[in-house]
């Protein structure tokens, strides 16, 4: 058999210095001969064949090897909704150290969805015949091996005490198979360029993995790294490092005010005005009455301890840091309500054109430059929405999909508009707002899409229906949640 798929291939999976076991290598290599002539409908069929073949393998060795990151999903999936697998719901029990159909179906469309994030593709429409060639090759291994390095890697008990080491670990975890996402690719990029202003390029790059660790959610479920290794320590028995890991604290970069300095601990307090007692491991830094700009983290019982760069700063940044975090919560506590109240309790408004739109924001915000407003505004239909930390928020052209007894547009267009519509509600990182979504989500005001774009039918729909929220996490990822409140 012809070798289409070598070892390197795997490298943007692994940590670093790990590869996959060889036959792991060779089982990527003959799934690609299996799937290579089936149809996929893609300009980039060949290499999206490629990257199933070698998820799939890797999927399998974490399987066999009992790596336990499958399995941390389809157990907080359960967790989350009631059900082992999305989509498939006729599965009650799914063996932890085996491989299953309806999960290589469901991994097929994990790789061509994190391809393809900014459209859904129907799930059931893609894999089964793949899956079934996928899985006479699995079957053809009766012995398989172990990758203990990577094993190895994970669950060090010594590595796991002790944050700083692990925190390698969880930087890993962004570029697995399972949780890896050009979305998370694109945020890290954005981090890099920001630190970058101020550092190296590998202090750059190296504080940078160390706040998209800690701040980013990722996988199809949307979850910080250490949850996801929460979840594998506690499937091994692994308890306290599970606990430890799920109650992780972390305070984002902030200038402090050293309030108090021993030989042992420094007390710092934050531009909120709340202390933090932290170990004085920088004495030379951390001195009464000074200011340093840094972030902090606190696993298990040890105090805060500094995670990253530790920069001198000043008063006057502290104070101005202190005054902004002040309006904003001012701005929190004032706005939401005044708004509330001249809309007479209603979050949600809808309006045909910027005509209608602007005689309510006439109402609602009559201090601001209306035309000012509109000229940042498409020309369509719009629709409004009261925000606890923004003040107004709009979303445009989606005004047939939200249902609401007072939006009087609802499912008054054609069905394919309906559908279109709610997806783009959905999936659009830059047409919706987290907060406005979450806010429909959790009201089930958009219920109306399918699995099936090209053939809508009543099951469609509830299948839609039940997986909305998985979809959401799965294509969003950390933009499915509201990181600016």
């Amino acid at each position: 058999m012809k070798r289409n798929i070598f070892p390197y291939d795997f490298t943007p999976y692994y940590p670093m210095g790990i590869q996959p076991c060889p036959m792991y290598v060779d089982v990527a290599n003959k799934i690609y001969s299996r799937i290579k002539d089936i149809g996929l409908d893609k300009p980039d069929a060949d290499y999206l064949k490629k990257q199933i073949a070698i998820n799939i393998a890797i999927y399998f060795e974490d399987k066999m090897s009992g790596i336990g990151l499958w399995n941390a999903f389809t157990t907080k999936h359960f967790q989350m909704y009631g059900r082992l697998l999305p989509f498939y719901d006729d599965y009650d029990y799914l063996s932890p150290d085996d491989v299953n159909k309806a999960e290589v179906e469901l991994m097929i469309w994990f790789v061509l969805s994190r391809e393809h994030h900014d459209r859904f593709l129907n799930p059931l429409a893609l894999g089964e015949d793949t899956a079934d060639a996928i899985m006479e090759v699995l079957g053809t291994y009766d012995e398989v091996e172990v990758n203990d390095g990577l094993y190895d890697y994970i669950y060090n008990p010594v590595k796991a005490d002790d944050y700083f080491k692990l925190k390698h670990t969880l930087i890993w975890l962004r570029r697995s198979y399972l949780l890896c996402s050009p979305l998370s690719d694109e945020r890290m990029d954005e981090l890099k360029y920001e630190y970058s202003q101020q550092f190296t390029k590998n202090e750059a790059i190296y504080y940078a993995e160390t706040t998209f660790a800690m701040t980013t959610e990722i996988g199809p479920l949307a979850l910080p790294a250490h949850i996801w290794l929460a979840e594998m320590y506690s499937a091994s028995e692994m308890l306290g490092e599970a606990d430890k890991l799920t109650s992780l604290r972390y305070h984002e970069q902030d200038v402090f005010e050293v309030t108090n300095a021993g030989t042992e601990y420094a007390t710092l307090r934050d531009s909120s005005g709340e202390e933090y007692t932290t170990k004085n491991a920088l004495r030379y830094v951390f001195k009464k009455d000074t200011y340093v700009s840094t972030a902090l983290v606190k696993y298990g019982e040890q105090p805060w301890e500094v995670n990253g760069v530790v920069i001198q700063s000043s008063k006057n940044a502290y104070d101005y840091i202190c005054q902004y975090s002040q309006s904003l919560k001012q701005s929190y506590e004032e706005v939401y309500p005044t708004y509330m109240k001249r809309t007479g309790g209603k979050r949600l408004a809808f309006f045909e054109n910027k005509r209608q739109l602007s005689g309510w924001l006439q109402t609602v915000m009559p201090e601001a430059d209306i035309n000012e407003l509109n000229n940042t505004l498409p020309d369509t239909s719009i629709t409004s929405f009261i925000s606890k930390k923004a003040g107004i928020i709009f979303a445009p052209s989606i005004i047939h999909a939200i249902k609401s007894g007072d939006n009087p547009y609802y499912k008054q267009c054609d069905k394919q508009t309906l559908h279109t519509e709610t997806m783009n509600a959905l999936l659009n990182i830059e047409a919706m707002h987290p907060e406005l979504l979450n806010y429909l989500l959790e009201n089930q005001m958009l219920q109306d899409g399918d699995i099936s774009n090209k053939t809508p039918m009543p099951l469609g729909n509830q299948i839609f229906t039940l997986n909305i929220d998985f979809i959401a996490r799965n294509h969003r990822r950390h933009l499915y949640h509201d990181h600016d409140f």
